[in-house]
């Protein structure tokens, strides 16, 4: 499966402001940017059946090896926002261990300075930590217990049950020549996303 997600504003890096005195600004970030790709994720799903439905292939297991006690994965949108119930939010994670997938990215990030240049909020690894990190479902100390789910978040659809499920991160940079909210932190992001599984069987075949 192949799609891309795109955002732009701000993208800090994580780490503290380095002007003192100033609290960090990625946590913040990362909520914006996971809202950002929640709206493209619940579109996603309600547009592919395989998804929508929730319908796996059934107990077939294709990969060598296929011996062990099937147990039905969770696919469907209810199951998986009752599983990963959080702080109020209900998250639905595209990407999970329990289907055997896992997703690469390639990443073009545009921003205001020159490509290859470092700027006031850290280096480019920083901020693509940031991204990262507002791709999958947050963790403890987030906030996310202080923040409540609009109405159109529940559920709240993220692309990673875990960030581990990474397998290829590429990325390109260059020059941002649109302004967007005309801050250093500036950066238009276009995504393309792939998922694949690792072990393939039926209930995984339809992201092949």
């Amino acid at each position: 499966m192949e799609f891309r997600l795109t955002y732009a504003g701000p993208l800090y890096a994580t780490q503290r402001d380095p002007l003192e005195g100033k609290p960090p600004k990625h946590t913040q970030n990362r909520h914006d940017i996971r809202k950002a790709f929640h709206g493209q994720l619940k579109r996603l799903w309600g547009e592919i059946p395989a998804l929508k439905n929730g319908q796996g292939g059934g107990p077939m297991l294709l990969s060598m090896g296929g011996d062990r006690e099937y147990v039905p994965p969770l696919t469907d949108i209810e199951s998986l926002a009752k599983r990963h119930a959080h702080y109020g939010f209900n998250f639905v994670p595209l990407v999970t261990a329990e289907l055997d997938l896992i997703c690469g990215l390639d990443i073009l990030f545009l921003r205001p300075d020159r490509p290859g240049g470092v700027i006031w909020a850290g280096d480019i690894d920083n901020r693509i930590k940031t991204l990262l990190d507002a791709m999958r479902i947050p963790e403890a100390g987030e906030g996310y217990s202080a923040r409540q789910p609009d109405s159109d978040e529940q559920p709240f659809f993220c692309l990673l049950e875990d960030d581990k499920l990474i397998s290829k991160i590429s990325v390109e940079t260059d020059r941002l020549l649109q302004p967007i909210n005309n801050e250093a932190a500036d950066a238009r992001l276009v995504i393309t996303v792939r998922i694949r599984p690792y072990e393939l069987h039926g209930d995984n075949m339809h992201y092949g």
